[in-house]
């Protein structure tokens, strides 16, 4: 029987689902690789994403907290699986794939799955059921066989830029900014684009947080599972 994806939509009460449905402007991120897990939680009011950081550090031990912009932090700590139930702990030896990130926003997580087998998502459900999960499925249907949009895309790349952030960003490495040693300041750039050097420079930089804020999650996993087998070989 051919493959499926399934958007589920989940709610156990945990941490982070109490944390999202007491802020609702509060959003967050998660991708897990059964070590650690990676958190960016953003927030479009800064004060709620002071108070919810507060309370995420109170519950969880967190390993590393980075700054991504002033409406949004990136936080390390080790795998949740470990001390509390979850949808990626329950899927276990099961022949389905959990695509990352899981999305949590007002109390509820969102999981993109990947069933290879309908008797699969039978016995994801049952467990679900008995670990005390509310759970809804948002939509199912055959899987196209293209993973990649979960992955490290241009079409995801490109969604988080405006369009004078793309603009700004190919104009400076056209002129050679991102070459070493750099070829043009930004006064020159700004001057061939017409616009003003402090326009430019904050496109810049926005474009530039942005994509590194992206990719980070997926690097942040990279490096601390490979610095684990670095430890357990040594």
């Amino acid at each position: 029987m051919p493959a499926f994806e399934v958007l589920l939509k989940t709610h156990i009460g945990n941490p982070i689902d109490t944390l999202t449905e007491k802020y609702p402007s509060l959003r967050i991120w998660t991708w897990c690789n059964f070590m650690q897990d990676v958190h960016e939680l953003e927030s479009d009011d800064p004060v709620v994403l002071r108070d919810a950081l507060a309370e995420f550090r109170g519950v969880y031990k967190v390993l590393d907290e980075a700054e991504i912009s002033t409406n949004a932090r990136m936080i390390t700590q080790n795998c949740i699986c470990t001390r509390e139930t979850t949808v990626h702990d329950n899927i276990g030896e099961l022949e389905i794939l959990n695509i990352m990130p899981i999305f949590c926003v007002g109390g509820y997580e969102h999981s993109r799955l990947i069933a290879f087998r309908h008797e699969a998502l039978s016995e994801l459900f049952d467990r679900l059921s008995g670990h005390g999960f509310s759970f809804e499925v948002e939509e199912k249907a055959p899987f196209n066989g293209v993973v990649s949009d979960t992955l490290i895309t241009l079409s995801s790349l490109m969604a988080k830029l405006t369009d004078r952030q793309v603009d700004a960003i190919s104009t400076a490495y056209n002129c050679g900014y991102y070459q070493t040693p750099r070829r043009v300041n930004v006064e020159a750039i700004a001057e061939r684009a017409k616009v003003p050097r402090t326009t430019l420079q904050e496109h810049l930089n926005k474009a530039e947080n942005k994509l590194i804020s992206h990719i980070m999650p997926q690097i942040q996993l990279y490096a601390r599972k490979n610095r684990a087998k670095a430890s357990s070989t040594a």
